[in-house]
């Protein structure tokens, strides 16, 4: 409670090490939720974190030898409004993609936190969203549950590649996947406000940026093997 009331909701929580966000409760602005989302995080992990939640599409950013190999935007299931159509038609009509037919992306479903994330919009499977209106279908952005990537290296903003380079020194790793959130990567993280990395992967998915849902793709399992063959030859040489 000490922690809730020092930080500025709606806050995030989760357990101290990862169940695939099964043990994560979002959107929390009172101390009854809060409460709940404790006890839910307890179940896995005796520590439980409890953080600002960012503002702002989910990113990775894969960094190899302190350099910057690709960055993705990793959304969740969601469809955009036309301003005639429900919710459920709008879903019906992106499940068609033929990208969504497997193995590697696949189709949306409304189940109950699909339910919970359209009231969080004030939403329901019937209604009908705005042109343009955006509509989330849950938080989690993993391909399995409907999520999709776009590759968004060229258009990251040059003090967001410096952030990401500094990571990759600071924690001295030569392979991280960084997991961050910014209202916009077009900008410096430097003018946007609840942005931030949430997550340092050690053994990222280097397949997400050979098969993007949109734009294009990115050799960066063939940066990590340059990055394994420097490596022996500079022990060779030693």
């Amino acid at each position: 409670r000490e922690i809730f009331k020092r930080i500025t909701p709606p806050v995030v929580v989760k357990p101290n090490f990862g169940s695939r966000s099964r043990h994560t409760t979002i959107h929390i602005n009172t101390e009854t939720d809060l409460i709940r989302a404790y006890r839910v995080a307890k179940q896995l992990s005796p520590w439980v974190v409890i953080e600002e939640e960012l503002v702002g599409p989910v990113y990775r950013a894969t960094v190899i030898d302190g350099q910057v190999a690709a960055v993705m935007r990793r959304d969740p299931a969601c469809v955009v409004g036309d301003g005639s159509h429900t919710v459920l038609q709008l879903i019906a009509a992106a499940n068609k993609n033929p990208k969504r037919n497997g193995p590697i992306f696949h189709e949306m479903a409304i189940d109950d936190e699909a339910k919970t994330e359209l009231a969080h919009q004030r939403l329901t499977p019937e209604s009908v969203p705005g042109k343009n209106v955006r509509v989330l279908l849950g938080q989690k952005v993993g391909r399995g549950s409907g999520g999709t990537t776009a590759d968004v290296t060229d258009n990251v903003h040059p003090d967001n590649i410096e952030l990401f380079k500094k990571v990759g020194v600071t924690i001295r790793d030569s392979v991280v996947g960084l997991d961050c959130i910014f209202s916009d990567i077009r900008k410096s993280w430097k003018d946007q406000e609840r942005c931030g990395i949430i997550e340092c992967n050690s053994m990222p998915f280097v397949d997400l940026h050979h098969f993007p849902f949109e734009g294009q793709a990115r050799d960066v399992a063939g940066m990590l093997w340059d990055s394994v063959i420097r490596s022996m030859s500079k022990s060779d040489k030693n």
